[in-house]
Parts: structure tokens; sequence; C-alpha cells
């Protein structure tokens, strides 16, 4: 470790900006689990302008890593492998208080000074123990494809309950909303979890965490403390159903199940995901006079859209919904419709109404007709003529069996 933070500095000697270069993260810390990803920050004046600091940051990364690759986040940053050990090497900005932060990146070091610093000996491996229950009922980690509670956040969770079996005992308590701090009460955040960053009382350190992923962790906490076993820490893997026996799951469910496809956009995890849920949106809004039961995804080379509908086709009339009896727009309606509804005008309390002939009945008319009118992921919506809409039945082979499993049969990780 000390020769990569020796060239790393030497790096930045060599360019006039000393020999600033910093361990941070769990690795630092002393947190961390098997085969940590090591984090060296590199350290730059705040003088420095934003498009130099990312030019260094590759610049010397490539010079300590040469096989290594930029990565994209808030700006770039270098990533390669050292000794066994996967490294990134990322710019910063040296500044002597959060408040002073000019990129998300520069409050990290005090987050790992503060760890440092307040955390005992002994809680080292209870923030392990956290890290690993966390990683195994699939909620450990900050990035979007997961929504849940980052290094950080679990090491505050140590620091505030103690231990690892006193943060199960409490969190199995948690309730809707969950307001937590360390040394002082911060700002009002709308938020299913709050923990306020003991180094910036103006951040919720657990902003990442989903509605969902908190509930899963107290549920998981009420199930450990009541039957404590290791496969909350070592889940076994899903034994995928065969194409028959999911098929058998869908017919037993006596829905209808539709598959949007689309390739899988070139783009970083943590764009890809939130355009995934934007398009997932779309998609059901479309589809909703069809009543949606249900929805995930699947991701391989392409992204499979999967909707459980309730009906696959329409009725042939449809109410039609007019103006107050009171609008000006009353005449209009009246006009239009009187001798091409079906049924009406009519009245229903104040509103006027019409049954009218359905121009699209069927799933694929109602989708390819409306398609165009909603607003999918950026990286979907140049793609839209490329969507396939499909049966689940007719590309069910294309599809990973174990996300189908999954989803059919669904158990939670320390259940399988």
């Amino acid at each position: 470790m000390d020769s990569l933070i020796e060239k790393c500095d030497r790096e930045m000697e060599k360019r006039g900006y000393g020999r600033n270069a910093i361990l941070v993260g769990s690795v630092a810390k002393g947190t961390y689990l098997k085969n940590p990803d090591i984090d060296i920050f590199l350290r730059f004046p705040k003088e420095l302008k934003k498009e130099e600091l990312k030019k260094l940051g590759i610049e010397i990364g490539k010079a300590v890593i040469p096989d290594g690759f930029a990565k994209y986040a808030e700006h770039p940053y270098w990533r390669g492998v050292y000794n066994g050990f996967e490294v990134d090497i990322v710019p910063c900005y040296m500044i002597d208080s959060p408040d002073e932060k000019l990129s998300a990146v520069d409050r990290t070091p005090f987050h790992t000074e503060y760890v440092k610093k307040n955390l005992k000996d002994e809680q080292r491996d209870e923030v392990r123990l956290l890290k690993a229950f966390l990683k195994g009922i699939g909620a450990y980690g900050a990035e979007a494809k997961i929504q849940g509670f980052s290094g950080y956040l679990t090491e505050l969770l140590i620091l505030k309950y103690g231990d690892f079996i006193s943060t199960l005992k409490n969190v199995s308590k948690w309730k809707k909303r969950v307001y937590l701090y360390l040394e002082e009460r911060g700002e009002k955040f709308h938020a299913p979890l709050v923990f306020i960053d003991p180094v910036d009382k103006r951040r919720n350190a657990a902003s990442a965490v989903s509605e969902e992923k908190k509930s899963l962790f107290v549920h998981a906490a009420k199930s450990y403390l009541n039957s404590p076993k290791l496969e909350f820490f070592f889940p076994k893997k899903t034994v995928p159903l065969s194409r028959e026996e999911i098929l058998e799951r869908v017919y037993e469910r006596d829905t209808h199940f539709y598959v949007i496809t689309l390739p899988k956009p070139d783009i970083i995890e943590d764009n890809l995901y939130p355009q995934i849920k934007r398009s997932m949106e779309a998609f059901l809004k479309i589809l909703q006079e069809f009543h949606p039961v249900s929805d995930f995804f699947v991701l391989d080379e392409n992204v499979h859209f999967i909707i459980e509908l309730e009906r696959n086709m329409l009725p042939a009339v449809k109410k039609h919904e007019g103006p107050p009896v009171w609008s000006p727009h009353g005449e209009n309606f009246l006009e239009r419709w009187r001798e091409n509804a079906l049924r009406g005008p009519y009245l229903e309390g104040y509103r006027w109404y019409a049954d009218i002939e359905r121009k699209y009945r069927s799933i694929e008319e109602i989708f390819f007709a409306n398609i165009s009118n909603y607003k999918l992921g950026k990286s979907f919506e140049e793609m839209k003529g490329k969507i396939k809409l499909r049966k689940l039945d007719d590309c069910i082979d294309e599809i990973n069996p174990i996300s189908l499993t999954e989803f059919f049969d669904f158990k939670f990780p320390w259940e399988r």
C-alpha cells in the first residue's frame, strides 16, 4: 500500500503539487471485507480549475497503473489493478472544512478521519459483521443499482448503536420515519431514513437508502434476532426453475406477461438504473388501462422490461369523459359526440360523458400508438425505433432464468 501511495506522491511532486496522495475508505479505516477496493485520493489546491483537476487525475492514474482505464462519476477517475487489488485513483480538492467542498468527493477524507478518530478498535469487527450482513441480504451499497447502505453509513450505525447485535435490535424497531445523528441534529430531509453526517450537518448520509432497502433491513434484523443463521451472511445461490416450471407459474397466475426489450445502453450503472426506472414508469402509464399487476427488469446485453397485466384486450366501448356542464366547451362536446357516440352524451353528476368506440384494443396497438407521446430515460429515448414488445412465452429463452426464478419463486436471500 505504501508503495502505491509513494508512486502517486512522486507523480504529483513531478507536476509541482507536492506529496498529497492519501489513502481513504474502508482500507484506511480498517473496516474492509475480503478483497477490498483501494481508494487513493490525489489532493489538489482549491485554485486549480476543474478541467485541469480532471486532466491531472487521469494523467497521474495512468502513470501509476498504465493498464487501467478511466471511469466517470461527477468527474473522471482512474481504475486499475495493483498487486491483485482493484484501485481507484481519484482527484479531489484539498479543503480545510467540508463547508468548502467544490465536488462531492472532497468531503471523503473528512469521513475517513472522523471514523478513524471515533471508532474503537473492537468496533471494527462489528462494522465488518454489519457490512457482511447487509451484503448477504442484498442491501449493501449506495449505488443506484442497490439503493442501500454505504460503507460509511454502516460505520455510523455502529458508532450510533455500539455493536452489531445492538444495531439489529434498534433497527428492528425502526418505523416509517427514522432520524438519527451523532453530534447534533441537522437539517430536515424528506427521506425514509435520515442519518445526519457528523462532518456536514447539511447532508443526509443515508440519502441513497430506498424505502424498500430500509424495510428489508428491518425485516432481516427481526428475522435474524428471532433465528440467527449463517445464511444471512452467506446466502445460498438461487437454483433456477426450468422453462416448463416458469411457464407453469405464469399459467397459475392467470395473468398476461409482456416483455419490452431494448438494447442495453453503454453507460455507467449509476446513470443506467435511473433511466430504467423512468422508462418503466412510462411503459406502465401507457398500459395502465390493462391494469398492471407487477413489473421487473432483467439485464444482459439487452434490457428486458417485464410487465404483468390483468388483461390483454380492452372492450370495444370506452367511457369518454367530457367537460363540466357549465363549461363553455360543453357545446363542442355535445356536437362532436351526438351522432358519433355509441351512447350519449349523458350526464353523471355535473360532467358530460359519452360511450364511444375504442380505436385501439390490443396491448400491441395501444403501446405502439402511444410510445411517441412518452419520454423514456435519455439513452432509451434514442432507441425507441428498436423496441420489441412480445409475450413472455415467445422470448423466455432469451431471458436469464435466475431473474425469472427470483420473481416467480420469490424468497429472501437467507431463506433459499
